[in-house]
């Protein structure tokens, strides 16, 4: 064979081509199967670490109740599956054992977490401004910023990535706000009436002439007093009103709507009134206050006697506690002061008795000092308006001025005196009239303006009412028990969503598993006019009391709740210090209820909005440690329409909507909302 066909021969064997191509192309293969494993694993490894951040941010909200800084960070650390985090307040060894650890065996000590740092751990930028420097129980702050980086990642191909200037680690971002709650689903269908008012009024008005207006006040809220009673009163703007009445009362509207106090209005509740189911307008409204007007013209005898000043106080502690406006419990005493006049200064055999309520007291001791008749005398609990007559008796003694036969006369009308109650007064637990310049109870009893006198009868006059604060949560573990019964003006079983009037069986089980739909709180439809999801509004006024379905539904709601447990005894122990007990995050004895603004419902538990409807002010978490059908028999003393228990702030880790930042000591219910 010739040198050129040798040349040819061997330029067309193919024999060992595969093996240069092999060794050309097996290196480009390796490169892209590590690339590939490489890439694989990073978005693993960065999908864990997501999961890990959320789940160590949402973890922490179990912990904002009591909140306790050191508590959220051992619990964000732990389900974050890092062995420390780094806080605010320096390092902090998390609680054991770990949950959601990185896959593949990656070391905790490979996980680093930060709490509440604008920065990633080992980095000076990117710089979150948005993230808060403080500890997560800080009042402006209530935030858990979790910041996760993973370093000593499982790179297969390191000289590349070494070479192509990979990042040497992974970050993951997690943030949660405790947040105040707005929006709400599967609250229970329950309902609860605020207890206090967002505008008030003081009607000044004639008695004699069906309750003609005189004047009317705005009332302004001037904050709590020591006993966390709101403080209503027109102290800034007196009333200058003409005495020229003998008996003006004065009627106190206070309202759920801050644009209308007008006596018999839907949300307006006008006192005293004479019943509870009562919801008078201002003519047939009974006055809580009373101020006497007295002549001191004409001259009395002892058939006609005449009565020139009133007075009275309450003489000591234990007694009464007002002379005009009375809370007790049980009967009390006060002191009645007058000056009488029969038409002599002979009080041999004279006496003068007063009668409150229709029952004599002790007649009165006359003091020659002050010359006024003086003594104490006894008001029944919880009666409302009560007259105070004085009966007049003159029995002819040696040397008295009274004729043969004995005399009585009464003098009607001469005071009143008000023992409040909840039938009569709602949530008032104090009211007085006072005068610029003038002692209290001095406001109580005026010579009336007589055209021949030439004196002025007009006077600046403040009106004030203590009423019982808004509804509040628990402050310790012995608070009194809240019986919270769904009936009456203060609580009710509800419809939804709305309209709704459901059957005794469709009401069990919304009980069950709580109202359908999204909840939120009204700020634009106050006459539930609109509905539509998530819905402002809820009917109230169900028909009936159905407490068979009602036991049956709260029965199921608590003790067989999926997802919860039921604890038998309940957790409201003295785990806590004396303070607000820890509840588990699972317990079942949490429902969450409506919150009604104040004088939206009626005694018999009717929305007094025609369209049968009323509008959601807040939502409220409440913990149950009695019910009917508790098989604990927690409190043996539950009616069959009410559940007991304490009003507490709870933060929910459903994902409901959240306003405001939460504030831990207020009313209402919070919820943990991941926002990054």
């Amino acid at each position: 064979m010739s040198h050129s066909g040798r040349i040819s021969e061997l330029a067309g064997d193919q024999r060992g081509a595969v093996l240069v191509m092999f060794a050309l192309f097996a290196p480009v293969a390796i490169i892209l199967a590590a690339f590939t494993i490489d890439a694989g694993s990073w978005f693993l490894h960065k999908r864990h670490l997501q999961v890990q951040a959320d789940a160590g941010a949402l973890a922490a909200a179990q912990a904002f109740q009591p909140c306790v800084d050191e508590a959220i960070y051992k619990l964000t650390g732990q389900y974050g599956g890092a062995g420390s985090v780094s806080t605010p307040a320096g390092t902090v060894n998390s609680s054991r054992p770990l949950y959601n650890v990185q896959t593949a065996g990656t070391l905790p000590s490979n996980i680093h977490e930060v709490i509440n740092s604008q920065t990633y751990f080992g980095q000076s930028s990117p710089v979150d401004t948005t993230a808060s420097t403080q500890p997560p129980c800080t009042p402006s702050n209530q935030m858990v910023d979790v910041k996760l980086t993973e370093t000593g990642l499982p790179w297969y191909f390191r000289p590349i990535a070494s070479i192509l200037k990979a990042v040497p680690y992974i970050n993951a971002h997690a943030r949660v706000e405790i947040l105040q709650e707005n929006v709400a689903s599967k609250v229970e269908p329950l309902a609860i009436a605020d207890t206090a008012p967002v505008a008030a009024a003081a009607y000044f008005v004639d008695e004699d002439h069906n309750n003609l207006e005189l004047k009317k006040t705005a009332l302004s809220d001037l904050g709590a007093n020591k006993e966390g009673q709101e403080i209503w009163s027109n102290a800034s703007v007196p009333v200058e009103l003409a005495i020229n009445h003998p008996h003006i009362g004065v009627v106190i509207a206070l309202s759920g709507n801050k644009a209308d106090t007008t006596c018999g209005d839907p949300g307006v509740e006008c006192f005293g009134r004479k019943t509870e189911s009562e919801r008078p307008t201002l003519q047939t409204a009974e006055a809580l206050l009373h101020i006497a007007g007295y002549a001191n013209a004409g001259t009395g005898t002892l058939a006609a006697p005449l009565a020139r000043q009133v007075t009275l106080s309450n003489p000591a502690p234990g007694t009464c506690t007002d002379g005009y406006f009375s809370i007790s419990a049980i009967s009390c005493t006060l002191t009645v002061s007058a000056k009488v006049d029969y038409g002599s200064t002979n009080r041999t055999g004279v006496t003068v008795t007063p009668i409150v309520g229709g029952k004599a007291g002790t007649p009165l001791a006359f003091e020659t000092a002050t010359g006024l008749w003086t003594g104490a005398t006894t008001l029944s609990p919880s009666t409302g308006s009560n007259e105070v007559n004085l009966l007049v008796k003159c029995k002819k003694e040696t040397t008295s001025a009274c004729p043969a036969v004995a005399t009585e006369a009464t003098i009607k009308d001469v005071q009143r005196v008000f023992a409040a109650g909840a039938a009569h007064s709602g949530t008032i637990k104090g009211a007085w009239i006072s005068e610029v310049g003038g002692l209290p109870q001095d406001a109580d009893s005026y010579e009336v303006c007589e055209a021949q006198d030439g004196n002025s009868c007009t006077h600046r006059l403040v009106a004030t009412v203590d009423v019982a604060g808004s509804l509040a949560n628990a402050a310790g573990f012995s608070d009194p028990l809240h019986q919270l019964r769904w009936e009456g003006s203060q609580g009710v079983r509800v419809g939804c969503p709305p309209p709704s009037s459901p059957s005794g069986s469709e009401y069990r089980e919304r009980l069950e598993g709580g109202c359908a739909g999204s909840y939120t709180i009204n700020t634009s439809n106050p006459n539930c006019t609109v509905n539509k999801s998530p819905y402002d509004c809820v009917s109230a006024g169900l028909p009936g009391k159905d407490t068979g379905p009602t036991r049956q539904g709260i029965d199921e709601r608590i003790e067989h709740k999926p997802g919860t447990h039921f604890y038998c005894p309940s957790s409201w122990q003295n785990n806590n210090g004396g303070g607000v007990p820890i509840i588990p995050a699972n317990d079942s004895r949490v429902v969450e209820v409506f919150v009604m603004p104040y004088g939206s419902i009626n005694a018999q538990g009717q929305a007094v909005l025609g369209s049968g409807e009323v509008p959601i002010q807040n939502f409220a978490a409440f913990y149950v440690t009695g019910f009917p059908g508790d098989s604990c028999n927690s409190d043996p003393s539950t009616g069959s329409a009410e559940i007991v228990g304490h009003f507490i702030k709870y933060i929910s880790t459903v994902n409901n909507g959240g306003g405001q930042k939460c504030a831990l000591n207020s009313f209402g219910e919070c919820v943990a909302v991941l926002t990054r």
